[in-house]
């Protein structure tokens, strides 16, 4: 069960119901701003918002934004204005990046003859989501009609079966 609390230009913000563990979390899909001069008005709005939140919170989607220098790869370097807005919304809302199964890099793109690799779709949990659903990450699928990757959320990921370890004899 889901309820829209916020619907914004680049943002939506919904309360969710999880049935099975009878609990409630927001989750947010995200669609942040490429344009450089919007996107510190972006993230502070972003953690304006964090304070207001009071259950459990989890922004989905596309950030375009860089957390470390390897989450590109190709083309030029990576410029230092595009490695601090992220980290810092991460700190300063106790988050963390999901754990990805698949694919790292979401977004592709040929730039003067390069082929250039980035990962700016994403899951971010907040200190109180990692709580509630520890075991949460992203499955990121192929490149289809779009230069992005589809990135889906899951909550309680199939757990890998443990494999036995065989017990063999050898007679002398």
């Amino acid at each position: 069960m889901a309820n829209v609390l916020i619907k914004e230009e680049r943002a939506i913000h919904m309360l969710v119901f999880y049935v099975q563990i009878q609990k409630f979390s927001i989750i947010s899909g995200v669609y942040a701003t490429a344009q450089p001069r919007q996107k510190d008005a972006f993230w502070n709005h972003l953690s304006s918002i964090n304070s207001f939140f009071d259950n459990p919170w989890c922004l989905i989607c596309d950030f375009n934004e860089l957390e470390y220098p390897a989450d590109k790869i190709g083309g030029s370097p990576v410029a230092p204005s595009r490695l601090h807005r992220l980290p810092k919304f991460l700190n300063m809302c106790q988050a963390v990046s999901l754990p990805v199964i698949g694919r790292s890099y979401t977004w592709k793109k040929r730039i003067h003859g390069n082929l250039v690799y980035e990962k700016l779709d994403r899951a971010i949990g907040r200190h109180d989501w990692n709580c509630q659903y520890p075991s949460s990450c992203v499955y990121t699928g192929p490149f289809t009609c779009s230069d992005h990757s589809y990135v889906m959320l899951d909550t309680k990921p199939a757990q890998m079966p443990q494999r036995k370890s065989l017990f063999r004899y050898q007679p002398n």
